[in-house]
């Protein structure tokens, strides 16, 4: 036979809780008492009330016993019928004193200031933030007027801009514009899964990426090769410096050139159009050529081969000097 605790399991009720929430702490711990009272079939005055105090804790049973009667309890008189006892309300007598005492720690105007700061916070499903604006509403008691304060906290703070437009438009009720958001979430939902990578609207996202100028360092000549590379910013990848390619980089297991033989320098590790070898030697080539050039003017005419002008003024001492 199962055990009737684990059977209809109901924690102690939290006495500790903030005082502002202890009035909702109440209600909702007394609402599971009375549906595990029905469950288990108790009927009797005097078992509720045992039941409620010993399921409650130590925490209820110590409020309760420090409560005065309150207007309203029923005390029925002395039995005149022999053995026909009359069961006395002791369950509804403490239901009627504890509502008294945890209504009363309820400030309205703190519960009211509360509802209307509630917003749909990222991550969150319209049906999560809908529950937390009817919990709180039931705290404001606003009657008559709760379905007008409902849609006027979701126009507010409901996180899709086309539901806050749809509040604003006047033209939906409440069960209306809910169903609207509802439907929008999921529409959204299915949006992202079909397009992973795109907008609301379909539109594919496009990776921007610019260009740069790399220079290369001064050797003593203001000529300088230049060359440019590609910068990302953060979704797209620079070239391999092994083969080119834009799919990997160059410490990638997969580029095909980490054991290619350039047919520029003879090293193993690179394409010859990635090669780094030819660029040096060519850029050496051209700075022998300058200096070949610059000692036969020194030697010569004092004039730029091909070209009529004279040399600078610190050339002209440099000669002097050798």
């Amino acid at each position: 036979m199962m055990d009737s605790e684990n059977h209809f399991p109901l924690d102690p009720f939290n006495d500790a809780t903030d005082a502002s929430n202890l009035r909702r702490e109440w209600e909702e711990w007394h609402r599971s008492c009375e549906i595990v009272l029905e469950l288990k079939k108790i009927e009797s005055q005097h078992e509720k009330l045992l039941f409620l105090l010993a399921r409650g804790g130590r925490g209820l049973q110590r409020i309760y016993h420090h409560l005065a009667p309150v207007a309203g309890e029923i005390h029925p008189e002395p039995v005149k019928v022999l053995f026909a006892p009359q069961d006395a309300p002791e369950y509804d007598n403490a239901i009627m004193r504890l509502n008294a005492f945890f209504v009363g720690k309820r400030n309205e105007r703190v519960e009211l200031e509360v509802f209307r700061s509630l917003r749909q916070a990222a991550g969150e499903t319209f049906n999560r933030y809908l529950l937390r604006l009817r919990t709180q509403a039931a705290c404001c008691n606003f009657g008559e007027r709760e379905e007008k304060e409902l849609l006027q906290q979701i126009t507010v703070g409901a996180m899709d801009e086309r539901v806050r437009d749809k509040g604003l438009e006047s033209t939906l009720n409440l069960d209306e514009i809910v169903n609207y958001a509802i439907n929008r979430e999921v529409l959204l939902k299915q949006k992202v899964k079909t397009h992973p990578f795109g907008s609301e609207n379909g539109a594919v996202a496009v990776v921007k990426q610019e260009w740069t100028k790399k220079v290369m360092p001064r050797s003593g000549y203001s000529t300088r090769p230049v060359q440019y590379e590609r910068k990302s910013d953060g979704r797209g990848r620079t070239e391999c410096s092994r083969c080119g390619s834009w799919r990997h980089q160059r410490e990638s297991e997969n580029c095909i050139a980490r054991n290619t033989t350039c047919h520029s320098c003879g090293a193993v590790g690179h394409f010859a159009r990635k090669c780094t070898a030819n660029r040096n030697k060519s850029f050496k080539a051209r700075y022998s050529w300058k200096r070949a050039e610059t000692n036969a003017l020194r030697d010569g005419n004092n004039q730029s081969p091909g070209s009529g002008y004279p040399l600078r003024r610190d050339e002209h001492k440099s000669s002097e000097v050798e």
